[in-house]
């Protein structure tokens, strides 16, 4: 891919899907973006997407409610949905894809595991290499429905294949684009390895009636005193416990917090409270948040039930999952990817 022009298929019209679009936009490619609702792809079209930020202008793109014209002739499909669209994105893919194309699926959450699962034999046939991140690269929102705010761009965040060995090759190729993107060893480090389930999994707990409520609070302010920090802490060293059972490097929450940014802090709460990139953040004011419908059941549920596959004690984070479930009404347990059913070994397999 290199420096050359190339089309890019964006799957998802959100803000993630918006300010990747415009950060492609800027640098000269082509996009495509694909989106579920035909209205809104009709006005991206149409008006094209103004940037605002890390990123700055207006920038006409081509959207489509047709997955198959949005990755035709993609030589890279970025997904930015919610992890619960991963599934349904992957088996939409069947018999599209095209040779030597990269799948990126941002802020993985099991999704290259879950896209390599049901693309299996059709990416290994069609040498097509499916990746996922850590975390998001954007900090950002959407104001209006054609306009993103790009508060910053991360620094560095971690991208892995599904197969391990395929690493290097795809972090070559996109090297140019994403120069921020840096070698996890596996998807499993790049699923298991990542500060937001861990950071919003307590506050959503300890402030659930503001997201009830709607008020307007910032996520990092009141909404974060030291108790729920020490909370936070607690349910990493489980998170980091059960990984280590597994076999895989686990990353402290800190130390992924700090490699996003270029001022390192010398604690969580400090990493949290004093960087000026999270100082603006607003915490969610509704009950029908990604913290609830995502982090819960693809980040901090999974390390629960892996908790009881590998035999550790996940208490605190049991209790998390148990206490929001029942006042939502749903089991987390029950939901997210199927850990306790996959093949792990491919996935853990060293570069």
């Amino acid at each position: 891919m290199g420096g050359k022009t190339m089309r890019y298929a964006v799957i998802g019209g959100g803000s993630g899907g918006k300010a990747v679009s415009a950060y492609l936009r800027e640098m000269g490619h082509e996009v495509a973006i694909y989106c579920r609702d035909g209205g809104h792809a009709a006005a991206l079209s149409r008006d094209g997407i103004t940037a605002t930020g890390a990123v700055e202008g207006r920038f006409p793109v081509s959207a489509t409610d047709r997955l198959a014209q949005a990755v035709r002739g993609a030589g890279a499909v970025l997904v930015q949905t919610l992890a619960t669209g991963h599934a349904p994105v992957a088996q939409a893919l069947r018999g599209l894809l095209e040779p030597g194309q990269i799948i990126l699926i941002f802020n993985g959450s099991w999704g290259a595991a879950e896209f390599s699962a049901i693309l299996g034999d059709e990416a290994r046939e069609k040498n097509v290499r499916v990746c996922e991140t850590s975390a998001q690269l954007f900090l950002c929102s959407s104001p209006e429905e054609c306009s993103v705010h790009i508060k910053t761009i991360k620094k560095s965040v971690a991208m892995a294949c599904a197969a391990p060995a395929q690493t290097p090759g795809a972090l070559a190729e996109l090297a140019t684009v994403f120069p921020q993107l840096t070698a996890g060893s596996n998807v499993l480090d790049t699923s298991l390895n990542s500060s937001n389930p861990v950071v919003h999994g307590p506050i959503a707990l300890f402030n659930i009636t503001r997201l009830e409520n709607g008020e307007d609070y910032t996520l990092f302010g009141t909404a974060l005193p030291r108790k729920t920090v020490d909370y936070i802490e607690k349910i990493d060293a489980e998170r980091r416990a059960v990984i280590q059972a597994m076999g895989v490097e686990a990353v402290p929450v800190l130390d992924i917090l700090n490699s996003f940014w270029p001022e390192k802090r010398d604690s969580v709460f400090s990493a949290l409270k004093d960087n000026p990139s999270y100082q603006v953040s607003r915490g969610p004011k509704t009950l029908a948040h990604r913290y609830l419908n995502e982090d819960m059941p693809y980040g901090l549920a999974p390390i629960a039930r892996l908790g009881r596959r590998y035999g550790v004690d996940t208490p605190y984070l049991d209790s998390l999952l148990r206490v929001l479930g029942l006042y939502l009404g749903r089991d987390y347990f029950q939901e997210g990817p199927a850990v306790e059913a996959m093949d792990l070994g491919p996935l853990i397999s060293e570069l």
